[in-house]
């Protein structure tokens, strides 16, 4: 094993322990932090700190600074909608640095070192996260309007904006990738800096994946390809919407599709695998420090007889951040969204045949 992968496999062993020592470390510092935040804010630094080691181990041990350095922004725009600043980030980081240089030594603390002298160096870059809906883009109209009557809580509006736009025969493709996949996009940058809350964000996104039900009389009414995809999240993802757009744009283009969503047992995906004579496999990871299980299942899978020659494609945001991650973790390829999906699928598989 590298020793930036036992790194990292180090620093998930010692999580809590080291949040336990930087919370402290951090509160002998900053003792006014006790007077703005009050327990309750000691008890989240020391939850933001296990996050924060999650992340750094993650991209530890798949040996991408650029996962961390997008952390490390994705924190900073977070946190100032609670009236956390800089400064307390960064104090934060050097504790942990501190700690990480008293409790672990050798070449893991210098491969630990120069990963955390890479984020604290990010927190000086400006943290603006723009807007993922353009009026100038394709369909951006809609989108905004979309998102509009979601944010007000319309959800039987959005849907019928929604079906006038399928019954004047727009492409489910185009209502997939520029409506839906930019409104998610903008819904997860809207918590992100403070613009809506957790309840908002939750209704934004179940009342989508109820219109995309609505929408699946319409997906299977293309002629079958006999060509079958199995798609599935790795460990506790929550955030399945990505997902059910690959899968879906898989069926409206004549693949079955068997979507399997998260908390599957790797034993049960590659049966499901071999059942279901799949062509072809879409893994999916939104949270970085899921990673390494992206890794896992993909060894797991190769090393099943019964899935021989099956593809395998990756997607989701840490391999969007790093576009060589996809290797790293054994796939046959990656994509960005559900449309460059059913493109690579095209491609990986032209040269087998349909069963």
């Amino acid at each position: 094993m590298p020793a930036h992968t036992e790194a990292g496999v180090l620093l998930l062993d010692m999580a809590e322990q080291l949040a336990d020592q930087v919370t402290e470390r951090q509160y002998s510092l900053q003792p006014d932090l006790i007077q703005r935040f009050g327990p309750a804010g000691r008890e989240r630094t020391k939850q933001d700190t296990v996050f924060s080691l999650k992340y750094l181990a993650e991209s530890l041990m798949m040996d991408s600074p650029s996962l961390f350095v997008h952390y490390i922004t994705w924190l900073k725009a977070l946190l100032e909608g609670y009236k956390v600043g800089v400064k307390e980030i960064e104090v934060n980081l050097a504790c942990l640095r501190k700690e990480v240089c008293l409790s672990i030594g050798g070449e893991h603390q210098e491969h630990v070192t120069r990963f955390l002298d890479i984020g604290l160096h990010q927190l000086a870059l400006p943290a603006d996260v723009p807007p993922f809906i353009a009026a100038d883009a394709p369909y951006g109209a809609e989108a905004a309007e979309y998102l509009r009557i979601l944010l007000e809580g319309r959800r039987q509006e959005a849907s019928r904006l929604i079906m006038e736009l399928v019954e004047a025969q727009t492409p489910l493709a185009d209502i997939y990738l520029h409506i839906f996949q930019p409104v998610q996009y903008e819904i997860g940058r809207l918590w992100q800096t403070g613009g809506i809350n957790v309840a908002q964000e939750h209704y934004c996104t179940a009342a989508t994946q109820l219109i995309m039900s609505q929408l699946y009389p319409y997906l299977f009414g293309s002629e079958r390809k006999d060509r079958r995809l199995v798609a599935t999240c790795v460990g506790d993802e929550i955030h399945e919407v990505g997902l059910r757009m690959v899968a879906d744009l898989f069926e409206a283009e004549g693949w079955d599709t068997y979507y399997l969503g998260a908390n599957v047992p790797a034993r049960s995906i590659i049966q499901t695998v071999i059942s279901q004579q799949a062509h072809m496999v879409a893994i999916s990871a939104t949270m970085t420090y899921h990673v390494h299980l992206v890794k896992k299942l993909i060894e797991q899978i190769r090393a099943s007889e019964g899935c021989r020659g099956v593809k395998i494609i990756v997607g989701g945001l840490p391999f969007n951040i790093d576009p060589q991650l996809w290797i790293q973790v054994g796939a046959d390829g990656h994509s960005r969204n559900a449309g460059e999906a059913v493109r690579m699928a095209a491609g990986l598989l032209r040269e087998i045949p349909a069963s």
